[in-house]
C-alpha cells in the first residue's frame, strides 16, 4: 500500500521545548486532531518503529496557545535523547486506503562531505543515525551509519 506524508509543522526545539512542553504553531491546529469542544486530546505519532502517545491540549484562559505537554512528551525526549538544537518534524501520512496516520522525525542538520544534510536518530537510544539528503522532489540518498560490528579475539 502507497502512502503519502504531508509536513504539518517543523520545529528548531528549544531549552523550553526539551523541559517543558513543545509550542505547538496555532496556524496547523487544523491538522491535527480536533478537541471537539475540549481542550485536550491524546494522539498517537510514529516514531522510529513505535507509535508514541502525546498530550495535545490548548490553553483555557488567556492566549490560546496548544502544545505538546506532560509526561508524555517528557517521556518521548527522554528515551529518544532529543536536544536542544535537534529538529522535529511532524507529518500527516495519508495510506491508500484513506486511513492516516502521524508520523514525527527528529534531526539535526550537519555538514557530510561537503554538502548540508539531516541527521536522524533511529527512534531509540541505540547509537545508529540515518542522514538524508533530498535531491529533488521524490528523490533522497540515506545512509545508515551505526555502531561496526567487532569480534575481538584474544591471543593466549
Amino acid at each position: 500500500m502507497q502512502a503519502h506524508s504531508k509536513l504539518v509543522f517543523s520545529k528548531l526545539l528549544s531549552d523550553t521545548d526539551i523541559k517543558k512542553r513543545l509550542a505547538v504553531p496555532s496556524a496547523i491546529q487544523s491538522s491535527l486532531p480536533p478537541f471537539n469542544g475540549g481542550h485536550a486530546l491524546i494522539f498517537h505519532f510514529l516514531h522510529g518503529t513505535r507509535f508514541w502517545p502525546i498530550l495535545y491540549s490548548i490553553r483555557t484562559k488567556g492566549y490560546k496557545k496548544p502544545d505538546f505537554s506532560g509526561r508524555l512528551w517528557r517521556d518521548i525526549v527522554i528515551y529518544n535523547n532529543f536536544n536542544v538544537g535537534d529538529i522535529f518534524t511532524l507529518y500527516r501520512v495519508q495510506v491508500e486506503d484513506n486511513s492516516s496516520y502521524y508520523m514525527a522525525e527528529v534531526g539535526r542538520e550537519i555538514e557530510f562531505l561537503g554538502i548540508n544534510v539531516m541527521a536522524y536518530s533511529s527512534g531509540s537510544t541505540a547509537e545508529e543515525k540515518v542522514i538524508t539528503h533530498h535531491h529533488q522532489e521524490g528523490l533522497s540518498l540515506e545512509l545508515s551509519l551505526g555502531q561496526p560490528n567487532v569480534i575481538h579475539f584474544e591471543e593466549s
